[in-house]
C-alpha cells in the first residue's frame, strides 16, 4: 500500500482528524484557557439576575453548564486529553505486549500452545468490565485513603492493559501460524533463512497492517470500558473519594466519587443523579463518547475498505518506434499482396 493512499481515504482522514482536533484543542486549553473562572449567576444588561447555574444549553453555553457554572464544552475539552489519551496509551501497550507474548507463543511447542489457547479462549466469554471492577475497586474505592494519586491512576491502567493480553496474544499467535503455512515460507526455510530473517522479511510485513487495525479497534473498546467503569464510580484518570455526610449515631459515612481530571466517564457518573432534572449534564459527555467512538469506527472502516488509488495514464499517441514499426509492417504487407497479384 502506498503511503499517500490513506490520505485519500475519506473515512480514515475524518476519523483521525476529529480525534487529533480534540487532543490538540484539549492540550491548548490546558495551557492557556484553564484559568477561566465561572459565574453561578447570569445577569441582563441592567445587572439583574436572570438565571442560576446550572444553565441550560444556549448560545453562551452550547452544551449547558454544571452546578458551578462551568461550560460543559470547556469541561469536555479539558477531559478529552485524558479520556482519549489514556485510551490510546492503554491500547498501545496492549498491542505491544500482546505482540511480544504472541510471538513467544508462536515459538513454543504445539503442546504448550494448545494448553494456553484452551485457557485463553475462556476469556472470550468473560465479562471484562466486571473483572476489571473487582480488581480495581480495592485500590480506587474501598481503600482509597491508603493510596496516593499516582497509584490510583497507574494501577487501573495496568489492570486494563493486562486483562486483555492473553486473548490478543492468542490472536497474534494464530495469525503467525496462518502466515507460516504459506508456500513462500517453506521456500525461504529451504534456502536457509533464519528465524529472525523469516520474521523480519516475511511474517512482519503481513502482520503490521493487522496490528494497526487491531490497535484502532482496541482504542474503541477501551473507551467503552471507561464508560462502563464510570457508572461504577471508577475513573481511570483518578478517583477522588470524598466524605459527604457522617451519621454521628452509627458512625456511618456517605461518600461520593469525583473525577480528578474531568475525564468523560467521571462526568457521566458525577452528574447521573441529575439526569432527569438537568439532562444536558449527562447527555453532553455521552455525546462526546458517542462521537469519539463513531470517529474510531470511521477509521476502522477506512482501514478495512481501503483502496489503492492508481493514477490513470491516458495514452494520447503511440510511441514513435511503434508507429515506425507498424508503418514498415504495413508496407511489407502491401508489397507481398502486390507480388501475389502480379
Amino acid at each position: 500500500m502506498k503511503k499517500n493512499s490513506l490520505l485519500r481515504n475519506v473515512p480514515f482522514v475524518l476519523g483521525v482528524g476529529f480525534l487529533l482536533l480534540l487532543l490538540i484543542s484539549s492540550s491548548l486549553y490546558s495551557l492557556y484557557g484553564s484559568q477561566i473562572q465561572p459565574d453561578k449567576m447570569l445577569y441582563d444588561e441592567n445587572g439583574n439576575v436572570i438565571a442560576l447555574a446550572p444553565f441550560a444549553p444556549s448560545l453562551s453555553f452550547p452544551l449547558g453548564s454544571d452546578l458551578d457554572g462551568y461550560s460543559f464544552v470547556l469541561k469536555l475539552l479539558e477531559g478529552a486529553k485524558y479520556t482519549i489519551g489514556l485510551a490510546i496509551a492503554v491500547a498501545f501497550f496492549r498491542i505491544i505486549l500482546s505482540f511480544l507474548f504472541g510471538y513467544f507463543l508462536y515459538r513454543l511447542p504445539s503442546s504448550l500452545r494448545n494448553m494456553f489457547s484452551g485457557l485463553a479462549n475462556t476469556l472470550h466469554y468473560a465479562p471484562v468490565t466486571i473483572f476489571t471492577y473487582l480488581l480495581i475497586a480495592p485500590v480506587v474505592l474501598n481503600f482509597s485513603w491508603s493510596y496516593d494519586v499516582s497509584t490510583k491512576i497507574i494501577f487501573p491502567m495496568l489492570i486494563l492493559i493486562g486483562i486483555s493480553i492473553p486473548v490478543l496474544a492468542l490472536y497474534i499467535q494464530n495469525e503467525l501460524d496462518g502466515i507460516s503455512k504459506k508456500e513462500y515460507i517453506d521456500s525461504a526455510k529451504i534456502l536457509g533463512g533464519s528465524n529472525f530473517h523469516l520474521f523480519r522479511k516475511h511474517l512482519a510485513p503481513f502482520l503490521y497492517p493487522k496490528l494497526l487495525l487491531l490497535f484502532v479497534q482496541q482504542v474503541g473498546q477501551v473507551l467503552i470500558i471507561f464508560a462502563h467503569l464510570g457508572l461504577l464510580n471508577i475513573f481511570i484518570g483518578g478517583t477522588d473519594v470524598r466524605v459527604m455526610d457522617v451519621d454521628f449515631k452509627t458512625g456511618e459515612t456517605t461518600t461520593q466519587s469525583f473525577s480528578m481530571t474531568n475525564e468523560w466517564a467521571g462526568l457521566i457518573a458525577q452528574n447521573f443523579s441529575y439526569a432527569q432534572s438537568f439532562p444536558w449534564m449527562v447527555l453532553a459527555p455521552v455525546t462526546a463518547f458517542a462521537l469519539s467512538i463513531l470517529a474510531i469506527n470511521s477509521i476502522v472502516y477506512g482501514l478495512t475498505n481501503r483502496k489503492t488509488y492508481k493514477k490513470r495514464v491516458v495514452k494520447t499517441s503511440l510511441p514513435v518506434k511503434t508507429v515506425i514499426l507498424k508503418q514498415n509492417q504495413f508496407e511489407l504487407t502491401g508489397a507481398s499482396h502486390s507480388s501475389k497479384q502480379g
